[in-house]
C-alpha cells in the first residue's frame, strides 16, 4: 500500500472511488490483446479512466502537472509534464471499457521509456516515471520506478481488472502492449445440470455456473449454498429475465467462510421469507444457523461473497429482509434493494431492523452503486433502508431513498449505532425517508459517521416527537462528520446534533436553518426536480437529466449557489469539463453527473483550418479568429493561438483570461492599429503570452486604466511598442522589443526585457540594449541564435549558430523555464519563444540536479 502522505496517491484514490465500476465481476472472456504503437487522443483519453489534463505540446504550460503528445503518426508519443515536483498521471483498467472477466486473469504489459533530455552525458536521466498496480482497484502497490528501454510488467487480478497508473515528469512513453489471459470453465443450467445448487455441488474454485434465463424455484433453487467455493454463479441474461421465487424460503445462503472470489451476479430475488423473530443478543454467542430470521433474499453468516447486479425484492426477515450480513464482509455492487421488510414474521409485536440491509456482529460491508428503496420496518425497530449495529459499512453512489416505517422507527433511511460502529457515505442521496427521529438518518453513541458529497432531502417525521427531531439527520452522542454534502427540505431540524465527539463536524455543507463551520451556507440549491426524486442541481452551463439520459442546459442565469461550493482542497475527481477546478457539493459532486461550472475552458485559434462558426473546443474545430475565441471566454479561460499570421486587432474587454500561442510563436499583425488593447480596467489576470507582433501602424499593444501582464512578447517592426495612458501600469517582462519606429515604451516600465534604448533605472530593472541576434528577421524568423541550439522552422530541425543571443537565460530569474529544453540556465529566454519548447538553448544543465532529487524524493 502507497503511503498516504503521497498527495498524488489520493488524487487518484479519489478519482477511482468515482469509478468503482471497475471492481464489478462480468462475464468469462479467455484473451485480451492491446497494442498502442502510437498514442492517438483516443487512445489516450478514450482508454484511460484516469489522467492529468492534456496540453499542446508547444504551449506554455500550465500551472499543473499535464500530458501532452509529442511527434506525428507512427512517430507519436505521450509526454509527461511536471509542475512543481507533483507529476503528471495516467492510469488504465484492462480489459477496457466495461468489465469483462469474473476470474482471476494475468498478463504482461509492456512498454518503450525514453526520457525527454536523455542527453548520455550525465548517470541519471532528466526525469523520472514510475508506476503502481492494484488488482482491485483500492489496494496499490508501492510505485516503482521504470528505466529507459522496452520495460514489461506482469500484472494479474483475481477479480478480472488490472489495474496500473504511471506517474512521471520530463519522460515519453510508447508502444504500449498488453496481454491478459483467463481460462474458461463454464457450467450450464439448465443444460448441464437441471438446478442451481446441483451445478453448484458439481463445480470447483475458479468455475463459472452459467444460469439461462426463466424463473426458478422449489428445490434446488432455493436456499442456495455455494459451499465455500470460489465461484461465480451469474445470469446469461440479467436480472431482468433471471428469476429466483424462493417461495417463502431463503433465497442465498454463504456459511462456509466465502470470499470475494464467490460472486453472485445477476439475479432478481423474490419472496423470500425466513421466520421468526428470535435473534441471539450482542453479548450472546452465535452458533451457525440456517433457522436464524435473518436475511430473508441472502444470508453472508462470517462470510464475504460479492453480490453484483442483483435485484432483491418483496424479501422479508426479522433482520435483514433484504441481505443480512452477520460478522461477514459483503461487497454488494450495482444491486437494487427493495419493497423489503424487516419484522412482522414472528410474534405481534416484532420489530425487526434493516428492511433493506442488515449488518450486526462486526460485519464489515462494502455497497457500491446500489439502490435501496420502498422498503417498510416494523414498529420499535431501525433502519428501514440499513441498519449498521456494532458494524462497518462503506456505501459509495448509493441512492437510499422512499424506505418508510410502521410506528416508531429511528433511522428511516439508515441506522448507525453499537460500540465499533461506523459507516462512511461518499456520493450517495438519502432521500424522501420517513421515521419518528432521523428520517435520513439516526446515528447514536459510540457510532463514528462519515457523509462526504451526499444530499439527504426530502426526508419525513412520524409521531408525536416530530417537531423535537432531526429530519434529516438525528446524531446522538457520536463522532459524525458532514463534507461538502447538501441537507434540505427535511422535516423538523435539518441536522439535529448532541453530545458531538468531532469539534467541526460540518464543513462545505449547505445546511437548511444554517450550521456554523468553514465554508457552510444556507440557501436553496436549486434541484432538479425534488417531486420526481431528481436531486441534481440546477445550472445553465450543464445538467445532466438522468430520465432523458443527456445533458441539458437550465434557463439563463439559473446556477446552483452548491456548484463550485465543496472544500476547494478536495480533487474534483471526474466532474464533466468546465468544473472550475472545485468540486460541487452534493450526492453528484466529484462524479460524471456533476453540473457544469461557469469554467475554465480552453478555446482554440487555428487561422489555417478554422472557422468563427465552430465551438472553438478543440483544434479540429477551431475558430479562426483571435477576437471571436476572446469574445466567447469567461473568467480563467484560455484562449490558445496556433501557428499562423493573423491580421486583426483584438481587445480584451474586461476579461481575466489568458491568450498565449499553443505551439510556434504565432504572428499578429495590425497595420492602421494596435494588435492588442486594454482598455477597460483589466488586471493582472488578463495575461497575453508567446507572441510575435510585427507591422503595427499604431503600437504593438495599447492600455488604458489597465494593467495586465505581458509575458514573453517579441515586439519588432512596429510604430510603437507598448502605450499606456490612464494610469497605466501593465506588468511587461520577458519581452524583447526591437526596431519600433516612434519607440518602445510609452508611461509604462518593462523588466528583465530587451529595449532599443535604456532609461536611467532600465538596468536596475534587469533590461538589456543589446543586439538581440534574431535568426532571419527579414524572413519573419525571431528565434534566437545559439552555439547550443536553435529550432530553425524552415528547415523543421535544431541548428547551431557561431553567435549565442544575449536574449538566452536573460529573463525573469523567478520564473521557471518551462518546457524550455535542456541544456538551459535555470532561467527563462527573453522573447515570444520563453518557456515553449522552441526556445534557444544555452550551455548549463543545472537543473539535472533539481530533477534528480524530485524523483529520489518520489521515489521515498
Amino acid at each position: 500500500m502507497i503511503l498516504p502522505g503521497t498527495s498524488w496517491f489520493w488524487i487518484t484514490a479519489a478519482m477511482i472511488a468515482g469509478a468503482a465500476v471497475f471492481l464489478v465481476p462480468g462475464q468469462v472472456k479467455a484473451d485480451w490483446d492491446y497494442t498502442y504503437d502510437d498514442f492517438s487522443t483516443k487512445w489516450a483519453e478514450g482508454d484511460s479512466y484516469l489522467h492529468s489534463v492534456f496540453w499542446p505540446q508547444g504551449a506554455f504550460p500550465p500551472q499543473e502537472p499535464y500530458l501532452y503528445f509529442l511527434g506525428t503518426g507512427s512517430e507519436r508519443e505521450l509526454g509527461f509534464g511536471g509542475h512543481h515536483g507533483e507529476p503528471a498521471y495516467l492510469g488504465y483498467s484492462f480489459p477496457t471499457g466495461p468489465p469483462q472477466s469474473s476470474r482471476a486473469v494475468s498478463g504482461s504489459l509492456q512498454i518503450d521509456v525514453r526520457f525527454l533530455y536523455d542527453t548520455g552525458v550525465t548517470s541519471s536521466p532528466s526525469g523520472y516515471l514510475l508506476y503502481s498496480i492494484s488488482a482491485d482497484g483500492v489496494n496499490w502497490s508501492g510505485s516503482d520506478e521504470l528505466q529507459s528501454g522496452s520495460q514489461i510488467i506482469p500484472i494479474e487480478s483475481v477479480g478480472g481488472t488490472c489495474h496500473i497508473v504511471f506517474f512521471g515528469t520530463e519522460v515519453l512513453i510508447d508502444n504500449l502492449q498488453v496481454h491478459l489471459s483467463a481460462p474458461p470453465a463454464t457450467i450450464y443450467v439448465p443444460d448441464d445440470f437441471s438446478n442451481i445448487q446441483a451445478a453448484i455441488d458439481s463445480s470447483v474454485d475458479g468455475d463459472v455456473v452459467q444460469v439461462a434465463s426463466g424463473t426458478y424455484s422449489s428445490y434446488g433453487n432455493r436456499n442456495i449454498d455455494f459451499r465455500g467455493k470460489a465461484i461465480t454463479v451469474q445470469s446469461q441474461n440479467g436480472p431482468e429475465q433471471t428469476i429466483i421465487d424462493c417461495t417463502d424460503h431463503r433465497g442465498f445462503y454463504f456459511r462456509s467462510g466465502e470470499g470475494s472470489d464467490s460472486v453472485l451476479r445477476g439475479f432478481t430475488i423474490v419472496g423470500g421469507r425466513v421466520r421468526g423473530s428470535e435473534i441471539p443478543p450482542d453479548g450472546d454467542s452465535w452458533s451457525l444457523n440456517p433457522a436464524h430470521p435473518v436475511g430473508g433474499g441472502i444470508f453472508c453468516e462470517f462470510s464475504s461473497p460479492s453480490i453484483v447486479n442483483c435485484v432483491i425484492r418483496d424479501c422479508s426477515a426479522e433482520l435483514g429482509g433484504g441481505i443480512a450480513s452477520v460478522g461477514g464482509s459483503p461487497k454488494i455492487i450495482d444491486c437494487v434493494i427493495e419493497q423489503c421488510t424487516a419484522g412482522g414474521l414472528g410474534s405481534a409485536d416484532s420489530g425487526g431492523h434493516g428492511a433493506g440491509i442488515g449488518l450486526i456482529r462486526g460485519s464489515e460491508a462494502t455497497i457500491i452503486d446500489c439502490a435501496i428503496r420502498d422498503n417498510i420496518a416494523y414498529v420499535n425497530s431501525r433502519g428501514a433502508g440499513v441498519y449498521c449495529r456494532q458494524s462497518t459499512a462503506l456505501l459509495v453512489n448509493c441512492d437510499i431513498s422512499y424506505n418508510s416505517a410502521r410506528g416508531s422507527v429511528s433511522g428511516g433511511g439508515l441506522y448507525c449505532g453499537g460500540f465499533g460502529a461506523g459507516v462512511v457515505l461518499e456520493n450517495c442521496l438519502v432521500s424522501n425517508n420517513i421515521a419518528g427521529a432521523g428520517g435520513g438518518i439516526f446515528a447514536e453513541s459510540f457510532d463514528h459517521v462519515r457523509l462526504t458529497n451526499c444530499t439527504v432531502a426530502g426526508n419525513r417525521l412520524s409521531g408525536s416527537e416530530a417537531s423535537s427531531s432531526g429530519g434529516g439527520i438525528h446524531s446522538v452522542g457520536g463522532d459524525i462528520v458532514i463534507r461538502n454534502s447538501i441537507v434540505w427540505d427535511n422535516d423538523g431540524t435539518a441536522f439535529l446534533l448532541a453530545d458531538s465527539a468531532s469539534g467541526s463536524p460540518v464543513l462545505f455543507s449547505n445546511i437548511q436553518g444554517h450550521y456554523p463551520g468553514q465554508g457552510n451556507i444556507d440557501a436553496d440549491p436549486l434541484f432538479a426536480s425534488p417531486a420526481t426524486g431528481d436531486y441534481h442541481l440546477q445550472s445553465a452551463y450543464g445538467r445532466y437529466d438522468a430520465r432523458l439520459d443527456r445533458w441539458v442546459k437550465d434557463d439563463n442565469y439559473i446556477y446552483s449557489p452548491c456548484i463550485d461550493a465543496g472544500d476547494p482542497q478536495d480533487p474534483v475527481g471526474s466532474e464533466a469539463f468546465p468544473n472550475n477546478s472545485r468540486i460541487n457539493m452534493g450526492a453528484y459532486g466529484g462524479t460524471t453527473e456533476a453540473s457544469k461550472s461557469i469554467g475554465p475552458l480552453i478555446f482554440h485559434v487555428d487561422r489555417a483550418g478554422g472557422n468563427d462558426f465552430n465551438t472553438g473546443l478543440s483544434r479540429s474545430n477551431a475558430f479562426a479568429t483571435i477576437q471571436r475565441a476572446v469574445n466567447e471566454t469567461y473568467t480563467g479561460d484560455t484562449v490558445m493561438v496556433w501557428p499562423g499570421v493573423y491580421q486583426e486587432q483584438v481587445s480584451f474587454g474586461t476579461r481575466a483570461i489568458t491568450v498565449q500561442s499553443a505551439d510556434e510563436a504565432a504572428v499578429v499583425r495590425a497595420p492602421s492599429g494596435y494588435a492588442f488593447s486594454f482598455s477597460a480596467a483589466e488586471d493582472s489576470r488578463s495575461v497575453l503570452r508567446n507572441f510575435v507582433i510585427i507591422d503595427c501602424g499604431i503600437g504593438a499593444v495599447f492600455c488604458e486604466g489597465a494593467s495586465p501582464t505581458l509575458a514573453n512578447l517579441t515586439m519588432a517592426g512596429n510604430q510603437f511598442g507598448v502605450v499606456g495612458i490612464g494610469g497605466a501600469d501593465p506588468s511587461i517582462t520577458n519581452c524583447i522589443f526591437w526596431n519600433n519606429e516612434a519607440g518602445d515604451l510609452s508611461q509604462c516600465r518593462a523588466y528583465f526585457s530587451r529595449l532599443q534604448q535604456l532609461g536611467p533605472l532600465d538596468a536596475e530593472r534587469g533590461n538589456i540594449s543589446t543586439d538581440p541576434l534574431f535568426a532571419d528577421p527579414d524572413d519573419r524568423d525571431y528565434h534566437l541564435q545559439s552555439r547550443y541550439g536553435r529550432y530553425s522552422p524552415g528547415k523543421e530541425t535544431w541548428v547551431t549558430d557561431p553567435l549565442t543571443s544575449p536574449c538566452i537565460d536573460a529573463g525573469d530569474p523567478g520564473v521557471y523555464p518551462g518546457r524550455e529544453r535542456t541544456p538551459h540556465g535555470g532561467r527563462v529566454n527573453m522573447g515570444a519563444y520563453g518557456g515553449t519548447p522552441s526556445a534557444s538553448m544555452s550551455g548549463s544543465q543545472s537543473w539535472d540536479d533539481v530533477n534528480f532529487a524530485v524523483r529520489s524524493n518520489m521515489m521515498n
